[in-house]
């Protein structure tokens, strides 16, 4: 079978390694597809991962049991399967006794694709622990395009569903990715009052309209973003809720200076990996509620998919590609026309 194999700083690799044969409390999963997530641009870009390389990517695996191993005995060949993140880890830290298996302190080194564990960049994929991996059935007849969006989507339903959002909330949305256009669908079927998205690419302001957006602003051109969003909602104080989803230094201090009203909220959704160069006493005398989301339970996984399946949650042409294994560093990691790009997906069977 093919694997695409990272090695180091922009080295990833196409392999071909035998079909993988599940042991006790292990399944085989042929891969229908893998998203590529921003963390596996990150990894390609850097060579650095929180794992020693060689590794294979991939951590966003829908598929179908191909193989079950002894003691397996909730799944069966034919399922078909959302493959995340650990569950509750095997040493039931105190986040897992809690319930808060997203902030499990062994998460990252348990995670395929980003800890060490082979990920989904393949034909098919070994679910080393059956036990202690997020494993979702997919219920029958849902889109499976649609499906192995459930990252993007549950990364924001988790920030939303944990922010104080309440119906009929105006709220601002920074940043016009996945995770951003998620949170704008989101928002929009839970009953927001105004949104408005914050971007700086214009082309896809049109998308972010379709899914719900009010107003799309691109803060780059506009003198006070501030005095901006005051006027787009008629109002003078900014929005109750911000949503940061960009995941960059800009975007946060946009949110924090400029964006939410007195006694609002600001939701960090994106990982930001660059330093802040901010000055609290700016916003602090306006008591903001600062508040940070990291990905997503499986119980959210399931909101999803039975939201997905009633047709009350949608993301249509959110999966702008799919390509193949072989083309996944040409036409995905090392892409260098990405206008118009929002989720790109691979398709081993291509």
């Amino acid at each position: 079978m093919k694997v695409g194999v990272l090695y180091g700083k922009e080295d990833l690799r196409i392999e071909e390694r035998p079909v993988p044969v599940p042991g006790p409390n292990q399944l085989v999963v042929k891969i229908d597809y893998a998203g590529i997530c921003g963390t596996d641009l990150e990894f390609f870009k850097s060579g650095m991962t929180p794992a020693p390389l060689p590794m294979v990517l991939g951590h966003e695996n829908v598929g179908t049991v191909s193989a079950v191993g002894e003691g397996a005995m909730d799944f069966k060949v034919g399922d078909t399967l959302l493959c995340g993140p650990p569950t509750a880890c095997a040493q039931l830290c105190p986040s897992c006794r809690r319930g808060e298996t997203n902030i499990c302190i062994n998460g990252f080194r348990a995670t395929a694709g980003i800890g060490g564990p082979d990920g989904g960049y393949a034909e098919y994929y070994l679910v080393r622990d059956v036990a202690h991996t997020m494993l979702i059935k997919v219920p029958a007849g849902a889109d499976l395009k649609e499906a192995a969006l459930f990252d993007v989507v549950c990364v924001a339903l988790h920030g939303v569903r944990k922010s104080r959002f309440k119906f009929g909330d105006n709220v601002v949305v920074s940043g016009t990715g996945p995770i951003g256009l998620s949170a704008i669908g989101i928002l929009k079927a839970a009953g927001a009052g105004k949104i408005i998205a914050l971007g700086t690419s214009p082309d896809k302001f049109p998308t972010l309209k379709a899914y719900g957006a009010d107003c799309c602003v691109n803060p780059n051109e506009v003198a006070d973003l501030g005095a901006e969003i005051r006027s787009l909602l008629d109002a003078e104080v900014g929005a109750d809720v911000v949503y940061e989803c960009a995941g960059r230094a800009a975007s946060f201090k946009n949110c924090v200076r400029a964006c939410v009203r007195p006694g609002g909220q600001v939701m960090v959704i994106g990982t930001i990996q660059e330093n802040l160069d901010i000055v609290p006493g700016g916003f602090s005398i306006f008591e903001p509620n600062l508040d940070f989301s990291f990905v997503y339970t499986p119980d959210e996984v399931r909101i999803y998919l039975d939201m997905l399946k009633t047709g009350k949650l949608r993301f249509p042409d959110m999966v702008t590609d799919i390509i193949s294994l072989t083309d996944c560093v040409e036409k995905g990691l090392n892409r260098k026309d990405r206008k118009g790009q929002l989720k790109i997906l691979i398709d081993p069977k291509l």
